[in-house]
């Protein structure tokens, strides 16, 4: 449709072309019909000289289009590479903690079919147990077969106990108990698996693999939820075993997220037996952020600067031994008999970064003791029971593995 202004400008161009032929008419420059034609051919030249001014100017326009086409399509181009090159970068990062997954995965497959190998070469060194030395009840009369058997088969079982904070009584921890099934499904008393073993020779064996398989559960248990703090027992066999322990130890450093919510635990007479490659590979493992407590302590008289420097970050010690300790007047923490007031007896603990917690706690009576020398933290019956962890969380850990034959 013509536009209203191109009908203007042709009305313009026909007023100024009769213009002047009127004009070359009444002046005698030229006949009518001749002037007629003169000013037909100016409406000519005039129209001809605005249509190639309208096209240069329909030309620069067209080309202006075109650059910005072209400018946007050499964006579009890096645009387009940019999300290639972030396609590629996630393709990486993807392939990249795949393989680190497969390899995790591959090394604890590796890690257990050892350990359940080395636990089966030891059945022909296992000695009998003879009939005086046997315990009497049927759970202490387990044989090493069935230990074996329950270890290789992934029916290792997690309890967890809570650990709470005074006075509000809210939990803050928990700690987990390690427990055999036999084939038929019932709990083999750790006493009864443990003389087993110690009768067989694997105690070593034994104690790494628990020791992995906590590990493991404990690792998913935290996914959901990385505030939960669980203590894991450590024995000494696990730390000093030069076998196990570096491969155990890459495994802690490919997860050393786990250093806020795993902190393992050993007794006091086995944290102040360590040698000396125990107690190196403890500073390993601190090395990487992870935590130590220090639990069955039998006397309050410790070296806290030696347990800072080893990583302690915990201590826990029976609620009634405390309260006959402070009501003795004994020392503690090399600070001689009566020379410290018992609230100030949590702050020395503190000053170093350790925290104590009161343990078996049983009864109403000794948390009112244990609240007047500003313990945080306590954990026992009186705050729950072991229980173990749900069935549905348990079936997440590694598929089971057959012993080696």
């Amino acid at each position: 449709m013509i536009r209203a202004t191109d009908i203007l400008i042709v009305l313009t161009y026909a007023m100024i072309a009769i213009v002047a032929a009127l004009a070359f008419e009444r002046l005698g420059l030229m006949s009518t019909s001749f002037a007629w034609l003169m000013g037909a051919f100016v409406f000519l030249i005039a129209g001809q000289a605005h249509s190639a001014a309208a096209r240069g100017i329909e030309r620069k326009v067209f080309d202006d289009q075109i650059h910005e086409l072209q400018a946007a399509n050499l964006s579009l181009l890096e645009e387009v590479e940019s999300a290639n090159a972030r396609i590629d970068t996630i393709s990486q990062t993807i392939r990249a903690e795949a393989s680190e997954r497969e390899a995790t995965l591959t090394g604890e497959v590796r890690m257990l079919e050892d350990l359940v190998r080395r636990m089966g070469n030891g059945r022909d060194i296992a000695p009998a147990p003879t009939p005086a030395a046997a315990p009497q009840n049927r759970q202490a009369a387990v044989d090493i077969e069935t230990v074996r058997d329950a270890l290789a088969n992934n029916r290792i079982d997690l309890y967890i106990q809570p650990v709470v904070s005074l006075p509000q009584r809210k939990t803050y921890f928990y700690e987990s108990y390690s427990r055999l099934r036999d084939a038929a499904g019932q709990v083999i008393a750790p006493a009864s698996f443990i003389h087993a073993a110690e009768e067989a020779g694997i105690v070593a064996e034994v104690d790494n693999l628990l020791l992995f398989r906590c590990v493991q559960i404990v690792k998913r248990l935290t996914k959901s939820d990385r505030r939960i703090g669980i203590f894991c027992n450590l024995s000494l066999h696990s730390v000093a075993d030069e076998t196990f322990f570096p491969a155990f130890l890459d495994f802690m450093r490919r997860h050393s997220e786990l250093s806020g919510s795993l902190i393992f635990e050993i007794s006091q007479s086995a944290f102040e037996s360590r040698s000396p490659a125990a107690a190196r590979n403890m500073a390993r493992l601190a090395d990487y952020g992870f935590r130590f407590s220090i639990d069955q302590i039998r006397d309050l008289n410790v070296d806290i600067a030696d347990m800072q420097r080893a990583g302690i970050r915990f201590a826990k010690v029976e609620g009634t031994r405390l309260i006959e300790t402070i009501a003795n007047g004994d020392p503690i923490g090399g600070i001689e008999a009566g020379s410290i007031e018992p609230r100030d007896i949590a702050g020395l603990f503190a000053r170093h970064g350790i925290d104590l917690i009161a343990e078996k706690v049983e009864h109403e009576s000794t948390i009112v003791e244990i609240l007047d020398v500003d313990i945080a933290y306590a954990q026992g019956h009186l705050f729950g029971e072991p229980r173990p962890v749900r069935e549905d969380v348990l079936e997440l850990a590694a598929d089971p593995i057959r012993m080696a034959s």
